[in-house]
């Protein structure tokens, strides 16, 4: 997510950053309004029959 620390670190160290995001099948790294999305719709009733899973907001990372 881009908060303050990661985008100073981005900044300091574009190659690194570039790096990380070629790591994720979406070669971008998640917005604050894309994880606040996934815990709004986990906290919803629409997910009121999942439990005991983990929603991987990873950007294809694990793949």
């Amino acid at each position: 997510m881009p908060t303050d620390m990661a985008t100073a670190a981005a900044d300091k160290l574009p190659e690194a950053a570039e790096a990380i995001m070629d790591l994720h099948a979406i070669r971008r790294i998640a917005t604050l309004e894309e994880v606040a999305a996934t815990v709004c719709f986990l906290e919803s009733s629409d997910a009121g029959y999942i439990s005991g899973n983990v929603v991987d907001v990873s950007g294809g990372f694990q793949i």
